[in-house]
């Protein structure tokens, strides 16, 4: 992931009406939609709620190269390009695995809800380097990240370049929990534009668990990480003067990967 790297989420949805089953759809993605062509500059990871706002339901987590990239095959209605209508055309042998996934569930293209949003900063000091999201195959170590998705807002008669200049200045001091990478992102456009998110990247569930195993409940391992790194907490309380900040009782939802393209 590079500095210039932008993010679309899609609001994807099984058809529960007609019987699918999250196995079926799990099982159908892993098997024949990662193979689908991708936009070069693109990946992609199917996210599954594990608990918060969303819990049991789907996100398609885009990640591209810049938005240079991103607007070379999508509009900022969400609309396919001149080129990217060529690049599908380019793979007829796509159109069939595209239409059993729209049988068992929406993807990634309109009407799906989906917001575009820009990196304002991460922690490159974090364990949590880049590579895949999920991995099942022999003979590699398996992976199955959680990401998780905390909506944040702004208070009263904060700006969006107070907010911005804030995160710019102070993220560098930020010291994330091990095998946890923070990501701010601003949302950009979208037919759903929230303002903005924290993104958490967690290397694994059980890395998730060392700090809260429960939602909310942070365990003693997370106070003692927290008092051994009081910069970070004065940051956020700092932050906590401008806008919301991650968790409760904020909306969030953290996510399982159960999926990825290989890109």
């Amino acid at each position: 992931m590079g500095r210039s790297s932008v993010f679309t989420f899609q609001y994807i949805a099984i058809d529960t009406e007609a019987g699918v089953t999250p196995e079926e759809f799990e099982t159908f993605v892993r098997g024949e939609g990662v193979h689908l062509p991708l936009y070069p500059g693109w990946r992609w990871t199917l996210l599954r709620g594990l608990r918060g706002e969303r819990t049991g339901q789907y996100l398609m987590l885009y990640e591209i190269d810049s938005a240079e990239q991103r607007d070379r095959y999508v509009t900022a209605r969400g609309e396919q390009t001149e080129q990217a209508r060529l690049f599908w055309a380019q793979h007829p042998e796509a159109e069939a695995v595209l239409a059993r996934w729209r049988r068992l569930g929406t993807f990634g293209e309109l009407p799906t809800l989906f917001t575009d949003y820009r990196l304002l900063a991460d922690n490159p000091r974090s364990t949590v380097t880049p590579g895949p999201r999920y991995r099942d195959r022999p003979g590699e170590e398996p992976v199955a990240r959680v990401v998780g998705i905390h909506n944040l807002a702004l208070r009263a008669g904060v700006t969006e370049e107070m907010f911005d200049r804030f995160i710019a200045e102070n993220h560098h001091r930020i010291d994330d929990y091990p095998d946890w990478r923070f990501h701010v992102l601003k949302g950009e456009r979208g037919n759903r534009l929230d303002q903005y998110v924290m993104m958490m990247e967690i290397a694994s569930l059980d890395a998730l668990d060392v700090f809260y195993p429960e939602p909310d409940i942070a365990t003693g391992e997370a106070a003692e990480f927290a008092s051994a790194h009081r910069d970070t907490k004065q940051m956020y309380e700092e932050w906590k003067q401008l806008a919301s900040f991650s968790g409760s009782p904020q909306i969030y939802t953290d996510y399982l990967a159960v999926a990825e393209n290989p890109a």
